[in-house]
């Protein structure tokens, strides 16, 4: 189930950060919301110690959101990353890594 609140919050700075339609903010959002639940989905499935990343990155005309599941070591050393993709927040579209 997804948390219809944060949905709508991510959706309202994704609005003013990124200066689109709020449609185009809520499609980001959810897009968003369900890269970060197929994230935590993949990290389940390690053993290893896991931690979903979310970077927001803004440059040259293009607004993204990163979305990554880092795979620590039993003492918290980085052992491999595991990228999923990135939303273009100014068209909402999901694109795979």
């Amino acid at each position: 189930m997804y948390n219809k609140r944060e949905i709508m919050v991510n959706a309202w700075n994704i609005r003013r950060t990124a200066k689109v339609s709020m449609a185009v903010a809520l499609k980001s959002a959810w897009a968003l919301a369900k890269a970060v639940n197929a994230a935590e989905s993949l990290a389940k499935g390690i053993d290893w110690n896991t931690k979903v990343c979310v970077n927001d990155w803004a440059k040259g005309g293009h607004n993204r959101t990163y979305i990554e599941v880092a795979v620590y070591t039993n003492t918290w050393n980085r052992k491999r990353t595991e990228k999923l993709g990135y939303i273009n927040n100014l068209t909402g579209e999901f694109v795979a890594a």
